[in-house]
């Protein structure tokens, strides 16, 4: 078996357990008018690290479990069913453009704040980006002035009601 069949395999284990991206064709405007297209397999939206995945043009969920006042797991689900304990992460191009938003909605009972990558079309490692606190019940927005192929949330953490909302 080769290095991709394994992965695969780990891959299918893994979504049999969690809840998985279907596979899909995603789709980015470039800045000079043209299109990058990727197909996506089926993939984990959490990863099994607790980094949480998100691609042009998905709204994902995810529920936290919340143990005295710290984020100790995180998993995608279908649709938000447990509100205080759900994110819900949208990644879009803004219409007829190629500058990219994340936008993040908590319905967590206190603030939260999280450590944010990006990864543009021309590929390499991710890039990190500077993250705003997302206030408690209320939606923060994250904006580049190009395209955004996949972010990566991770360390997601709650602040203490005293804590600055800053950026960073």
């Amino acid at each position: 078996m080769d290095e991709a069949q394994q992965r695969a395999k780990e891959i299918d284990a893994f979504c049999r357990t969690a809840y998985c991206r279907p596979p899909r064709t995603v789709r980015v405007n470039l800045d000079d008018g043209g299109t990058f297209e990727r197909e996506v397999p089926r993939l984990p939206i959490v990863l099994p690290n607790g980094w949480i995945t998100i691609f042009a043009g998905e709204v994902i969920h995810v529920e936290l479990t919340l143990e005295e006042g710290k984020v100790t797991a995180a998993r995608a689900v279908p649709k938000v069913t447990n509100r205080n304990a759900t994110i819900t992460f949208r990644l879009r191009q803004l219409p007829g453009s190629a500058h990219s938003e994340l936008t993040v909605t908590s319905r967590l009972p206190r603030n939260l704040k999280y450590n944010l990558g990006v990864m543009l079309p021309s590929g390499g490692e991710l890039r990190s980006s500077p993250s705003c606190a997302v206030q408690a019940g209320l939606t923060a927005h994250e904006s580049w002035q190009e395209p955004v192929f996949q972010a990566v949330i991770r360390d997601l953490r709650l602040l203490a009601a005293d804590a600055p909302l800053s950026c960073g």
